[in-house]
């Protein structure tokens, strides 16, 4: 049984928008690129890391089974999304959002850089890190 595919949401240029903070008030309230978690998973996860595409070929995503957020730093990222059949060409400063369903193939003509924040634990700890993580204490 297929499941249908949940297109991905993508905000062009987002690093490029320039929001004034009011006078008086931190750069927190400029958050403006806020998209609702739909994870349920209790614990819930935050991991994030940096994603490194390399020219040639195409690399299919299973439909994702958690959210991650892609925000491009540097080369280009094409992200075919399979539920509208669109290509989205991601450059510097360009933002994506994959939802619980999203079902997507990643390409690169020149390589890319991207930070990414996904809910869902580590796959692979970086060595330089083991040992270090966050202790969560339980609630009374």
């Amino acid at each position: 049984m297929s499941q249908r595919a949940v297109p991905l949401t993508v905000i062009k240029g987002a690093g490029h928008e320039y929001i004034p903070i009011p006078e008086g008030e931190s750069a927190i309230v400029a958050d403006f690129h806020s998209v609702r978690t739909e994870t349920k998973d209790n614990p819930s996860y935050l991991t994030s890391g940096f994603y490194r595409i390399q020219p040639g070929p195409t690399r299919n995503i299973p439909s994702y089974t958690y959210e991650e957020t892609k925000y491009v730093l540097s080369g280009q990222i094409d992200v075919l999304d399979e539920a509208t059949g669109v290509t989205h060409h991601l450059v510097p400063g360009d933002f994506a959002f994959f939802h619980v369903g999203t079902k997507c193939q990643f390409s690169s003509k020149s390589g890319g850089l991207a930070f990414f924040a996904v809910t869902r634990p580590i796959i692979t700890q970086h060595p330089g890190l083991q040992g270090r993580e966050e202790k969560i204490a339980s609630k009374l």
